[in-house]
């Protein structure tokens, strides 16, 4: 009896543990989306570090040669890069040089729409102040160097090296209404039916605590009592119908 208590405590606990972990995940990827519009360019950032999802493999390659060992290598799709934003940084812009790894914005196939950009630079542009003017980006698995040169206002963060792999894949599953929908919706629903009966149980644990609880022992006791109390009665009754026929 107390080791099946115990084996169900222990579940207990690791669906506690593994409902809560869920919910700081789902709490965290809140955060992360509602932030994508607290800053200029509209990406998600806590503080200086900007969430990117690599989708492409153009960056999953050897570090080119020629490239200083200080920065950092490529990395495949599906990634979750951990850039430095650095858009409204000024400073951080004009220290851009050959060999950092930028996100920037650019225009698709020549129309107004915006989507984010990760590679390499591989020339830089100043006028004669030092400020950064434009840049020259190529994937470090591209043959050729992207088309166009990236203008300072398009820059908007500087890869430091830092990533999580595949997360880049789950975040964009749980874009989707369904993954919405599977992964984070469902999940919290069923965590608060879960809470509200647990505390149903324990509210009727509180209330039932004050009644007196019969063991085995004393329900066998009360049942012979009730026998012999019934056996007295019978030979009561037996005994006065005997003095009637007398």
């Amino acid at each position: 009896m107390e080791k099946k208590k115990n084996t169900k405590k222990i579940i207990g606990t690791v669906v506690d543990v593994l409902i809560w972990v869920l919910v700081v995940l789902c709490v965290g990827v809140s955060i992360v989306a509602v932030s994508a519009g607290t800053n200029a360019k509209n990406v998600p950032t806590v503080g200086s570090t900007c969430f990117l999802n690599v989708k492409t493999e153009s960056m999953d390659a050897e570090k080119p040669a020629g490239v200083p060992a200080d920065k950092p290598a490529g990395f495949s799709a599906g990634t979750m890069l951990l850039s430095k934003y650095i858009a409204e940084d000024d400073a951080a812009l004009d220290a851009l040089e050959v060999g950092d790894i930028i996100t920037f914005e650019m225009k698709l196939d020549g129309s107004d729409t915006v989507d984010y950009n990760t590679h390499r630079i591989v020339a830089v542009e100043r006028n004669e102040n030092g400020t950064l003017v434009s840049v020259t980006t190529k994937g470090d698995n591209n043959d050729l160097v992207d088309g166009g040169q990236v203008s300072r206002g398009t820059i908007i963060a500087v890869y430091t090296g830092s990533k999580i792999p595949a997360l880049g894949k789950v975040l964009d599953f749980l874009s989707t209404q369904v993954g919405f929908g599977v992964c984070i919706l469902l999940p919290l629903i069923l965590f608060f039916i879960y809470q509200l009966v647990k505390f149903v149980m324990a509210f009727m644990s509180v209330k039932n605590s004050g009644k007196k609880v019969i063991s085995a022992a004393d329900e066998e006791l009360i049942r012979q009592r009730a026998v012999e109390e019934y056996l007295k009665k019978q030979q009561e009754k037996e005994n006065n119908n005997e003095e009637i026929k007398s």
